[in-house]
């Protein structure tokens, strides 16, 4: 059986959430990593396109990340956190712990992945 989180656990997370935003929001990406030089050799070029996509990915998953943690920051305060967003069961406090974001249990996230990669 899966218990609902405690108060003090949810404080907790709370924080942990908290400076994990601090930490996202404070991260910068150098613009110089964003930048192509057009004067430069060909192979120089490619290489970096190459650098500068594998930074705008990371400039996504970083997106995704502070839209996650924001969201799971307002459930706490909205009392919905720890919940799974998909079916109303209680989220696992060992996954919270783990992944303090999460929305969605186990199963639920695992049909979501399913989904995602049909």
């Amino acid at each position: 059986m899966i218990t609902r989180l405690t108060t003090a656990e949810a404080k907790r997370l709370q924080k942990t959430l908290e400076s994990k935003l601090k930490d996202l929001l404070s991260y910068s990406i150098v613009h110089d990593e964003l930048r192509i030089d057009p004067e430069s050799e060909q192979l120089e070029r490619i290489q970096s396109q190459s650098d500068r996509d594998i930074v705008v990915q990371r400039l996504n998953l970083d997106t995704r990340l502070i839209r996650e943690v924001r969201t799971a920051i307002v459930r706490i305060k909205n009392d919905a956190y720890g919940f799974c967003s998909e079916c109303g069961e209680p989220i696992p406090v060992k996954r919270l712990n783990a992944i303090p974001w999460a929305s969605s249990c186990l199963d639920c996230q695992s049909r979501i992945e399913t989904f995602k990669a049909a």
